[in-house]
């Protein structure tokens, strides 16, 4: 009973949106911003750089604080991991924003980094080497960073295995890794489809480069 509970206040407190208020506190809602997302890279857009961190940092203590309180309480690991997922699912399925959320990314590898830390900093080996790339090549690449989080989703999980094998962790990483890309498919997947642009466009976008087709045809600004 207790995991249970512990599991479901996880996703009731992982659905407050820290960028969301942060943008409301400077009179900008973000659900009429840019590109609409409740994150840290609109909310810099939105606001300032500083306040997107602030913003994505608040996001990855979710998913930390989740699976680290369970491990303090000294509850199962697979709680512990449950607690992540729950938070990850709050993230993106806000109860308090209509179950419409933010892309987890920042919440996923703070699960990731409560987790496995070392699996964790592997994995965003990806990331760091397209975050320098958009940086340093012009024209600056657009669709490099999301693909890279991505990757580093899969490898999360697929570090773990290669040393351990099957474990709760490993599974763990995958349902991240699930919630992820359903996360990318499903949001707003309805004004993409009323386009009417190819089906294996969209879901190709959507997946690899969590790029709607209103984005791609410039009606919503890329963040």
């Amino acid at each position: 009973m207790i995991d249970a509970t512990l599991v479901l206040v996880s996703y009731i407190l992982a659905s407050i949106s820290f960028p969301y208020w942060i943008a409301r506190a400077k009179g900008i809602d973000l659900r009429a911003y840019g590109s609409r997302k409740l994150g840290g890279s609109n909310l810099a857009k939105a606001v300032t750089p500083l306040h997107g961190v602030a913003g994505g940092v608040l996001d990855g203590a979710k998913g930390f604080a989740a699976v680290v309180l369970a491990q303090e309480l000294g509850l199962p690991v697979e709680t512990q991991l449950l607690c992540g997922l729950a938070a990850i699912a709050g993230q993106m399925w806000p109860v308090f924003h209509q179950f419409d959320g933010g892309r987890a990314n920042a919440t996923t590898w703070g699960f990731q980094l409560a987790a496995d830390f070392i699996a964790f900093f592997i994995a965003w080996i990806p990331v760091i080497v397209a975050a320098v790339l958009r940086i340093t090549v012009r024209p600056r690449p657009k669709r490099l960073l999301p693909l890279a989080n991505l990757l580093s989703y899969a490898v999360f999980p697929a570090v773990i295995w290669e040393q351990e094998g099957t474990t709760p962790t490993v599974l763990a990483g995958i349902a991240a890794l699930v919630l992820i890309v359903l996360r990318r498919l499903t949001a707003g997947v309805g004004e993409d489809l009323a386009t009417g642009a190819p089906l294996a466009r969209v879901i190709l976008n959507r997946t690899f480069f969590d790029r709607s087709e209103l984005q791609e045809r410039g009606m919503v600004p890329i963040t």
